[in-house]
């Protein structure tokens, strides 16, 4: 029997790379892999082109002209540094990241060393170029190559995965790394793994799961019966995909005997959280050997002085532009009900300091007001002016206060009431060790609509992986999906 190994990746980018699942179809994966990174240059060179002309037009000095051949070979030689970046940081996996966010966060970071590159390289050869031409190719190139690789992974994903071969796969388990692993394999049809369902136990209440994404389009049945060779046999399993972790051994032994007479390949998902005693934690190979090291994330000093410091300015900035907004929707509160405009809660915060969080009062004076918040938008406590609120998630824009005086972040795990709080575990407390935040992970997916609790894995992806650039990239993804009204 063929047991392939699922090895565990600190970014998770690699489920499955050393299953002959995927080997078999090389050449198909090389090509789809040169596209991408030909889309990626073309992207980098139209943006580079425009964002410099548009910067060359607006510099104020005319002493040094800018040839349309002299940006062309800037703007090649400033893709190909890109390009190189890219391939040295692994921004071509076979799987896609939680969200797509650490491919914004990949382009983001490269796309800071190219500029630096760029200019040491025209310092070191004594080559002029005008500044605002180099602003103006390094911004709109970063803007052409994060929205366009998000489109391009997007097309891949709808309308390219039918060239991929698809082997039919069982996932074995309905918990976090179930869903986690079918999410990857969803948004990475390079893997060529064709889900089929989950197979759950007895106890098991749900009829189906879905995928950890913006708007929970996927979904697979949960399959009740007892596994048998009958049943993969029946249902043309090719690979099943042990997600359950705590599995004891003998059962264990029990699934290879079964798998190796249905003639099916048998992989175990290994999760990092639970190998590490559900916290936060950092996995490496060492001599083929992996390694978890339990210890939260520790960003350094740096990070935590320089996301500080744009919260402060940001939230100063943003509440200052959306003043007017603020009147109108204090006007529009008070005169439909009597009561304050914000509406006061105690929350926890970092290290489970309490704080005052404030919104816009969308609930009418008689709410309890340390209760589960509304789970629809017909729910009665909600008031006319309420359900705008929150349907555009204007009653949230007060919390810009929160992050100004220092109780919360733009970005983090969202806070929560200590009477929730009081109930969490070593791995949900884990929640508490980072500045919670007005937006996040869990905010731009479709769990949003379910309790916080719920849904942790969001929370721990981002402790885990957390950056300044991570942050930047979230807030980019917070304001396109905004606009887009998911």
């Amino acid at each position: 029997m063929v047991t392939n190994a699922i090895p565990l990746q600190s970014d998770g980018s690699e489920y499955g790379a050393q299953s002959p699942i995927v080997e078999k179809w090389t050449p198909s994966l090389l090509s789809i892999s040169f596209l991408t990174v030909a889309a990626d240059f073309v992207l980098l060179l139209c943006g580079t082109m425009v964002g410099g002309s548009i910067g060359h037009i607006l510099q104020r000095s005319h002493t040094f002209a800018l040839s349309q051949q002299q940006l062309f070979i800037g703007a090649l030689i400033y893709s190909g540094i890109v390009l190189c970046l890219l391939r040295v940081d692994n921004a071509y996996p076979r799987a896609c990241s939680l969200l797509h966010v650490k491919e914004t966060e990949t382009a983001l970071r490269v796309s800071i060393k190219a500029i630096v590159i760029s200019l040491v390289l025209c310092i070191v050869a004594r080559y002029p170029v005008p500044r605002m031409a180099v602003f103006g190719a390094w911004i709109v190139g970063t803007l052409f190559l994060t929205v366009g690789r998000a489109w391009v992974q997007e097309t891949t994903r709808k309308h390219l995965s039918v060239i991929f071969p698809k082997r039919r796969s069982l996932i074995y388990g309905t918990k976090r790394t179930a869903r986690r692993f079918f999410t990857v394999a969803l948004q990475s049809p390079m893997l060529g793994i064709d889900p089929v369902g989950f197979l759950g136990g007895a106890s098991e209440a749900n009829d189906a799961i879905f995928s950890n994404d913006y708007s929970q389009n996927d979904s697979r049945p949960i399959f009740h019966e007892r596994l048998s060779v009958d049943m993969l046999r029946r249902m043309g399993i090719q690979d099943m995909f042990i997600c359950d972790t705590n599995m004891s051994e003998h059962r264990l032994n029990q699934m290879r005997v079964i798998a190796r007479e249905a003639n099916c390949s048998l992989s175990q998902v290994d999760d990092q959280e639970i190998l590490a005693n559900r916290t936060p934690t950092s996995v490496w190979k060492m001599d083929g050997l992996f390694v978890a090291t339990i210890a939260p994330n520790d960003s350094g000093r740096f990070y935590r002085v320089i996301k500080r410091l744009m919260d402060i300015v940001c939230s100063a900035v943003l509440i200052a532009l959306s003043l007017p907004v603020w009147a109108l929707l204090a006007i529009a509160i008070r005169l439909e009900s009597n009561g304050p405009v914000f509406f006061r809660q105690k929350r926890v915060g970092q290290n489970h300091k309490l704080f005052e969080i404030l919104k816009f009062r969308s609930m009418k004076m008689d709410a309890p007001k340390y209760a589960r918040s509304p789970d629809e938008q017909a729910d009665i406590r909600i008031t006319r002016v309420g359900r705008f609120l929150r349907k555009t998630s204007f009653d949230e824009m007060p919390q810009l206060i929160n992050v100004l005086r220092g109780d919360m972040s733009l970005v983090g795990p969202r806070p929560e009431m200590p009477f929730i709080t009081e109930e969490y575990g070593p791995w949900e407390a884990s929640r508490l060790t980072v500045p919670q935040g007005i937006t996040g992970l869990w905010q731009l997916s479709a769990d949003r609509r379910y309790p916080i609790h719920e849904s942790i894995e969001y929370d721990l992806y981002y402790i885990q992986n957390r950056t300044l650039l991570m942050d930047i990239a979230i807030l980019l993804h917070t304001l396109v999906y905004a606009a887009k009204g998911i």
